[in-house]
Protein backbone atom coordinates (compact mmCIF):
# COMPACT_ATOMS: atom_id res chain seq x y z
CA UNK A 1 0.00 0.00 0.00
CA UNK A 2 3.18 1.87 0.58
CA UNK A 3 4.19 1.98 -2.61
CA UNK A 4 1.86 2.58 -4.05
CA UNK A 5 0.90 5.85 -3.10
CA UNK A 6 4.49 6.72 -3.34
CA UNK A 7 4.20 6.17 -6.92
CA UNK A 8 0.62 7.88 -7.22
CA UNK A 9 2.77 10.77 -5.58
CA UNK A 10 5.54 10.61 -7.73
CA UNK A 11 2.74 10.34 -10.66
CA UNK A 12 1.18 13.42 -9.42
CA UNK A 13 4.33 15.58 -9.31
CA UNK A 14 5.37 14.65 -12.72
CA UNK A 15 2.41 15.89 -13.83
CA UNK A 16 2.62 18.74 -12.45
CA UNK A 17 5.76 19.37 -13.86
CA UNK A 18 4.70 18.52 -16.99
CA UNK A 19 2.06 21.19 -16.55
CA UNK A 20 4.19 24.08 -15.76
CA UNK A 21 7.06 23.46 -18.33
CA UNK A 22 4.11 23.83 -20.85
CA UNK A 23 2.86 26.86 -19.15
CA UNK A 24 5.84 28.40 -19.10
CA UNK A 25 6.58 27.37 -22.92
CA UNK A 26 3.00 28.92 -23.92
CA UNK A 27 3.75 31.75 -21.48
CA UNK A 28 7.17 32.48 -23.75
CA UNK A 29 5.39 31.91 -27.24
CA UNK A 30 2.94 34.29 -26.22
CA UNK A 31 5.61 37.02 -25.16
CA UNK A 32 7.50 36.10 -28.46
CA UNK A 33 4.29 36.83 -30.61
CA UNK A 34 3.53 40.18 -28.60
CA UNK A 35 7.35 41.48 -28.70
CA UNK A 36 7.54 44.13 -30.90
CA UNK A 37 9.12 44.12 -34.46
CA UNK A 38 12.43 46.23 -34.78
CA UNK A 39 11.70 49.60 -35.46
CA UNK A 40 14.07 50.60 -38.55
CA UNK A 41 15.87 54.06 -38.25
CA UNK A 42 14.21 55.54 -41.61
CA UNK A 43 16.69 56.46 -44.38
CA UNK A 44 15.45 60.18 -44.98
CA UNK A 45 18.78 61.29 -46.29
CA UNK A 46 18.68 64.25 -44.27
CA UNK A 47 22.47 63.71 -42.47
CA UNK A 48 23.94 64.09 -46.17
CA UNK A 49 25.33 67.90 -45.90
CA UNK A 50 24.25 69.59 -49.80
CA UNK A 51 24.72 72.70 -51.02
CA UNK A 52 21.59 74.09 -52.60
CA UNK A 53 20.42 72.39 -55.82
CA UNK A 54 23.06 70.17 -56.09
CA UNK A 55 23.71 66.52 -55.56
CA UNK A 56 26.27 64.37 -53.67
CA UNK A 57 28.53 62.45 -55.26
CA UNK A 58 31.81 60.06 -53.88
CA UNK A 59 35.31 60.87 -55.12
CA UNK A 60 35.48 57.15 -55.89
CA UNK A 61 32.88 53.80 -55.49
CA UNK A 62 31.78 53.43 -51.88
CA UNK A 63 29.08 53.83 -49.42
CA UNK A 64 27.34 56.24 -47.23
CA UNK A 65 24.69 55.61 -44.82
CA UNK A 66 21.39 57.20 -43.83
CA UNK A 67 19.13 55.34 -41.25
CA UNK A 68 20.04 51.84 -40.34
CA UNK A 69 20.81 51.47 -44.13
CA UNK A 70 24.21 51.51 -46.06
CA UNK A 71 24.18 52.77 -50.16
CA UNK A 72 26.52 52.34 -52.77
CA UNK A 73 27.56 54.73 -55.41
CA UNK A 74 29.53 53.49 -57.95
CA UNK A 75 31.79 56.34 -59.37
CA UNK A 76 33.14 55.70 -63.34
CA UNK A 77 35.81 57.82 -64.52
CA UNK A 78 35.67 57.34 -68.59
CA UNK A 79 38.45 59.77 -68.98
CA UNK A 80 38.92 63.27 -70.53
CA UNK A 81 36.39 62.45 -73.81
CA UNK A 82 33.45 61.33 -71.72
CA UNK A 83 34.24 62.35 -67.75
CA UNK A 84 32.87 61.12 -64.76
CA UNK A 85 29.26 59.41 -64.72
CA UNK A 86 28.20 58.32 -61.12
CA UNK A 87 25.53 55.35 -60.84
CA UNK A 88 23.86 53.32 -58.15
CA UNK A 89 22.37 55.97 -55.21
CA UNK A 90 22.79 60.05 -55.57
CA UNK A 91 21.44 61.72 -53.26
CA UNK A 92 19.70 65.19 -54.25
CA UNK A 93 18.07 68.16 -53.24
CA UNK A 94 17.26 70.15 -56.79
CA UNK A 95 13.82 71.18 -56.20
CA UNK A 96 13.04 71.66 -60.24
CA UNK A 97 11.13 69.22 -62.28
CA UNK A 98 12.09 69.91 -65.61
CA UNK A 99 14.57 67.78 -67.97
CA UNK A 100 16.62 69.93 -70.78
CA UNK A 101 19.66 67.97 -70.40
CA UNK A 102 21.29 65.14 -68.91
CA UNK A 103 22.67 67.07 -66.21
CA UNK A 104 18.69 67.02 -64.88
CA UNK A 105 18.74 63.64 -64.56
CA UNK A 106 18.92 63.99 -60.84
CA UNK A 107 15.55 65.22 -60.35
CA UNK A 108 12.17 64.03 -59.21
CA UNK A 109 9.02 64.42 -61.53
CA UNK A 110 7.62 65.65 -58.19
CA UNK A 111 10.54 68.33 -57.71
CA UNK A 112 12.16 67.79 -54.25
CA UNK A 113 11.86 65.50 -51.43
CA UNK A 114 8.65 63.60 -50.24
CA UNK A 115 10.36 65.20 -46.52
CA UNK A 116 12.35 67.67 -46.23
CA UNK A 117 14.74 68.38 -48.53
CA UNK A 118 16.65 65.46 -49.49
CA UNK A 119 16.11 62.02 -51.82
CA UNK A 120 17.66 59.93 -54.08
CA UNK A 121 17.73 59.14 -57.64
CA UNK A 122 19.21 55.49 -58.17
CA UNK A 123 20.56 54.63 -61.68
CA UNK A 124 22.17 51.17 -62.24
CA UNK A 125 25.51 50.66 -62.68
CA UNK A 126 27.00 48.77 -65.65
CA UNK A 127 30.41 47.98 -63.49
CA UNK A 128 29.63 48.24 -59.99
CA UNK A 129 27.34 47.19 -57.20
CA UNK A 130 24.72 49.54 -56.31
CA UNK A 131 22.56 47.01 -53.57
CA UNK A 132 21.34 48.67 -50.38
CA UNK A 133 22.14 46.85 -47.16
CA UNK A 134 20.94 46.62 -43.68
CA UNK A 135 23.00 46.99 -40.09
CA UNK A 136 20.25 44.41 -38.69
CA UNK A 137 18.27 41.96 -40.80
CA UNK A 138 14.52 43.42 -40.82
CA UNK A 139 11.13 43.38 -42.26
CA UNK A 140 11.48 46.87 -44.27
CA UNK A 141 7.82 48.67 -44.08
CA UNK A 142 8.51 50.51 -47.11
CA UNK A 143 9.42 53.73 -49.05
CA UNK A 144 8.05 56.25 -51.38
CA UNK A 145 9.11 56.45 -55.09
CA UNK A 146 8.95 59.06 -57.92
CA UNK A 147 9.47 59.36 -61.52
CA UNK A 148 12.12 61.42 -62.39
CA UNK A 149 11.97 64.34 -65.10
CA UNK A 150 14.10 62.42 -68.02
CA UNK A 151 11.49 59.54 -67.83
CA UNK A 152 8.42 61.27 -67.72
CA UNK A 153 10.22 62.96 -70.91
CA UNK A 154 10.60 59.81 -72.57
CA UNK A 155 7.22 58.77 -71.86
CA UNK A 156 5.56 61.82 -73.18
CA UNK A 157 8.04 62.73 -76.16
CA UNK A 158 9.97 59.63 -76.70
CA UNK A 159 13.61 58.62 -76.33
CA UNK A 160 14.42 58.66 -79.91
CA UNK A 161 16.49 55.65 -79.68
CA UNK A 162 13.67 52.66 -79.16
CA UNK A 163 13.14 49.88 -82.13
CA UNK A 164 9.70 52.00 -82.68
CA UNK A 165 11.80 54.91 -83.74
CA UNK A 166 11.69 56.62 -80.36
CA UNK A 167 8.08 57.23 -80.08
CA UNK A 168 6.17 58.32 -76.86
CA UNK A 169 4.64 55.33 -74.68
CA UNK A 170 1.05 54.18 -75.99
CA UNK A 171 -1.32 52.08 -74.52
CA UNK A 172 1.01 48.47 -74.56
CA UNK A 173 4.27 50.16 -73.23
CA UNK A 174 5.77 49.60 -69.61
CA UNK A 175 8.19 51.09 -67.14
CA UNK A 176 8.49 48.52 -64.13
CA UNK A 177 10.72 48.93 -61.24
CA UNK A 178 11.53 45.61 -59.25
CA UNK A 179 12.77 45.11 -55.96
CA UNK A 180 14.61 42.07 -54.73
CA UNK A 181 15.86 41.36 -51.26
CA UNK A 182 17.87 38.27 -49.19
CA UNK A 183 18.55 37.37 -46.08
CA UNK A 184 22.40 36.11 -45.71
CA UNK A 185 22.79 35.39 -49.71
CA UNK A 186 19.41 33.44 -49.94
CA UNK A 187 16.60 35.20 -52.13
CA UNK A 188 13.54 36.37 -50.74
CA UNK A 189 10.89 34.06 -52.17
CA UNK A 190 8.97 36.97 -53.14
CA UNK A 191 9.82 40.26 -55.51
CA UNK A 192 7.79 43.76 -54.99
CA UNK A 193 7.27 45.52 -58.32
CA UNK A 194 5.79 48.91 -59.41
CA UNK A 195 4.63 50.32 -62.74
CA UNK A 196 6.47 53.35 -62.72
CA UNK A 197 4.49 53.59 -66.61
CA UNK A 198 1.85 51.56 -67.28
CA UNK A 199 0.69 52.70 -71.13
CA UNK A 200 0.44 56.34 -70.89
CA UNK A 201 -0.23 56.96 -67.34
CA UNK A 202 3.04 57.04 -65.08
CA UNK A 203 3.87 58.25 -61.51
CA UNK A 204 4.04 61.57 -61.14
CA UNK A 205 3.87 62.43 -57.48
CA UNK A 206 5.35 60.74 -54.36
CA UNK A 207 3.89 57.25 -54.10
CA UNK A 208 4.21 54.77 -51.23
CA UNK A 209 5.20 51.55 -52.01
CA UNK A 210 4.72 48.36 -49.60
CA UNK A 211 7.91 46.24 -49.34
CA UNK A 212 6.62 43.79 -46.29
CA UNK A 213 6.02 41.17 -48.87
CA UNK A 214 10.04 40.68 -49.22
CA UNK A 215 10.39 39.58 -45.59
CA UNK A 216 13.44 39.77 -43.12
CA UNK A 217 16.40 40.95 -45.56
CA UNK A 218 19.73 42.60 -45.22
CA UNK A 219 19.79 43.08 -48.14
CA UNK A 220 17.62 45.33 -51.29
CA UNK A 221 18.03 45.53 -54.70
CA UNK A 222 16.41 46.94 -57.51
CA UNK A 223 15.87 46.83 -61.30
CA UNK A 224 14.15 48.46 -64.23
CA UNK A 225 12.41 47.20 -67.14
CA UNK A 226 11.01 48.87 -70.06
CA UNK A 227 9.16 47.99 -73.40
CA UNK A 228 10.99 50.70 -74.83
CA UNK A 229 14.50 48.42 -76.80
CA UNK A 230 16.60 48.68 -79.34
CA UNK A 231 19.73 46.11 -80.24
CA UNK A 232 21.25 47.71 -77.51
CA UNK A 233 18.77 47.42 -74.50
CA UNK A 234 16.51 49.21 -72.89
CA UNK A 235 15.80 52.84 -73.85
CA UNK A 236 14.11 54.32 -71.22
CA UNK A 237 16.62 56.18 -69.27
CA UNK A 238 17.09 54.06 -66.33
CA UNK A 239 16.21 56.14 -63.46
CA UNK A 240 13.65 56.30 -60.32
CA UNK A 241 13.45 58.58 -56.97
CA UNK A 242 13.10 57.06 -53.36
CA UNK A 243 13.05 58.87 -50.66
CA UNK A 244 12.56 57.56 -46.88
CA UNK A 245 13.33 53.79 -46.85
CA UNK A 246 12.05 51.94 -43.96
CA UNK A 247 9.41 54.45 -43.58
CA UNK A 248 5.36 53.21 -42.76
CA UNK A 249 2.58 54.95 -44.73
Amino acid sequence: MKNFIEINRALVAEKKSFLFVAALALTFAACNQNEPEKTLAVATFENIELAEESVYHLSATGTFESGDFTFQQDVQDYGAEYGVYYFGNIVSNKTSNTYDAYADSDKSAKGGAYEGKNFVVWTGSYAGDDKVTLKEAAVVPGFYVCNTPWVVEAILKGDGMSDDEGAPFGENDFFTLTITGSLKGVAASQNVEVDLAKGTEYIKDWTYVDLTALGQVDEIKFALTSSKKNAYGMTTPAYFAFDNLGAKK
